[in-house]
């Protein structure tokens, strides 16, 4: 009987109130009932399915899914899209934004108090009388009051988080005074962006690609050829140079305002320079860019797709056997390690998740994705930042709580990851008592429950499986310490990896 006891030393050692803001900042800070309503109104003329496909990044076959996920079990998917998007860390700023795009007013006004009256104006009232600002929704009561619309409201459902969600972006500002110009024209050139003397710089070592040539490449941007959609863009695949590449292109039809764009070039800028920074077997190649149009990122191609598919697709080709688990956890360890260790300050990646983990035709991890990727202070001294981002499930409380950053962020995310190596189990599911996976182990860990009960039963039978098992969920345990002091560095996790 191999239990799982944790012990590191096993291995070595009232609705017209004006509330408070700063109190209400993120989706999930919404008030239950207050969602609930929320998502009542979306379910009018299912609203919550165009909002999700045209502003939140999800593909139809996620939100079909969803759909009937919730009829299966009587929750309301509305609310189930809001707690998925939410736990991204969006804003509600954000969502009162996207919600003006779909001409939603009647939910803006739900929300309203919870935003600063700046955005007020984007709720348009486009006829007098008692029904005013209810935008495209009909049949609902002219007071928005959420009873009068069809049906009771319940949990929501799973909230899993698949592939093709959003990450976290600091909220648009349609206040701006550029947003007009950029919402008529949002093809302008970028040349005279604000990172255009930095870019420059980089010119040289980075091949700089033609968009008509990338346009080519894609087959014009084919659906076909679609890899993926986040927030704001979506990663093509394409052949250039008679080689398959994955072109990542920010779409500006779904940023607004002069402030989100300049967060999406920010991002992009971020990615060719610490791309350009890291050469390693375990971060994907960064192959040229564009910015004639939108911003273009080209990077090596990899077959294999994410280890979020691998893990929790519908219908897998092939469940990852154990070698090939304990193959990707050391490599994605190896990548960071790197990352942590090659300057005189770290570079702490901050969106570790198995959607950021691609794999090549061999399952050979290459991590990806280094919009939001920062570099530490010197000696990786913790330091407290401005904002919180990240996914939220793979977020500790220092950071979170604190906004306390260093590479112990990473080391965390790394140990949920390791966890959802180990137990086939998504790193947060709304059907589970303990609905985050790191509580899950943790109760596991007091209830000293075996580990042949929590790993993952999926893989081909394999004499090493059990071992291979314990070995993730342990140095998962001593990776998401609620103590950062305590937590493993990467050079720890690799030396108990490879042990």
């Amino acid at each position: 009987m191999t239990t799982f006891d944790g012990q590191q030393q096993t291995m070595g050692g009232s609705g017209e109130s004006i509330p408070n803001l700063s109190n209400f900042v993120y989706i999930y800070d919404i008030p239950r009932m207050e969602k609930k309503r929320l998502a009542a109104l979306l379910e009018i003329n299912n609203k919550w399915y165009v909002l999700g496909v045209k502003q939140m990044g999800y593909s139809s076959a996620e939100l079909d899914s969803t759909q009937r996920c919730c009829q299966r079990n009587n929750r309301s998917p509305a609310e189930d899209l809001l707690d998925k998007w939410g736990n991204y860390n969006h804003t509600i700023t954000e969502l009162f934004v996207v919600l003006s795009r779909e001409k939603l007013y009647s939910c803006m006004e739900l929300i309203k108090r919870y935003v600063e009256p700046r955005y007020h104006v984007l709720i348009k009232h486009s006829r007098s009388g008692p029904t005013a600002g209810m935008g495209t929704f009909n049949g609902a009561d002219a007071n928005n009051n959420p009873e009068a619309v069809n049906g009771n409201r319940v949990p929501p459902a799973n909230q899993a988080m698949a592939g093709g969600g959003a990450k976290q972006k600091a909220a648009a500002d349609p206040g701006t005074p550029d947003a007009a110009k950029n919402e008529s024209n949002p093809s302008n050139s970028k040349d005279d962006s604000p990172f255009a003397n930095e870019l420059a710089d980089l010119s040289s070592l980075i091949p700089k690609i033609s968009y008509a040539e990338l346009t080519a490449a894609t087959d014009n941007w084919s659906e076909r050829n679609i890899l993926g959609k986040g927030g704001f863009g979506t990663v093509y695949r394409g052949i250039f140079k008679h080689t398959y590449m994955a072109i990542k292109k920010i779409d500006y039809s779904k940023v607004k305002t002069s402030e989100a764009e300049r967060i999406q070039l920010q991002q992009s800028f971020n990615e060719l320079r610490f791309l350009n920074s890291c050469r390693h077997d375990n971060i994907v190649p960064l192959y040229g860019y564009s910015l004639e149009k939108e911003p273009c990122l080209v990077y090596q191609f990899m077959p294999g797709g994410s280890l979020d598919k691998c893990l929790f697709a519908r219908r897998p080709a092939s469940p990852l056997t154990w070698k090939e688990r304990m193959n990707i956890a050391r490599g994605t360890a190896k990548g960071l390690q790197y990352l942590h260790t090659f300057g005189e300050k770290p570079f702490i990646h901050g969106d570790i998740k198995p959607g950021n983990i691609l794999l090549n035709e061999y399952k050979q991890p290459r991590i990806g994705d280094f919009g939001l990727t920062r570099q530490g202070a010197q000696q990786d001294v913790a330091m407290v930042v401005s904002c919180v981002y990240g996914t939220r499930p793979y977020i500790p409380k220092d950071f979170f709580d604190r906004r306390e950053l260093s590479t112990k962020v990473d080391v965390y995310s790394f140990g949920v990851v390791l966890y959802e190596i180990g137990t086939g189990l998504r790193a947060w599911d709304e059907r589970r008592t303990y609905k985050h996976l790191k509580d899950y182990i943790g109760q596991a860990v007091q209830d000293r429950v075996d580990v042949s009960e929590l790993m993952d039963k999926s893989p081909p039978s394999d004499p090493d499986g059990l071992l291979s098992s314990y070995k993730l969920l342990m140095v998962g345990h001593m990776c998401t310490t609620d103590d950062p002091k305590q937590r493993l560095d990467m050079v720890s996790v690799m030396r108990y990896l490879d042990s």
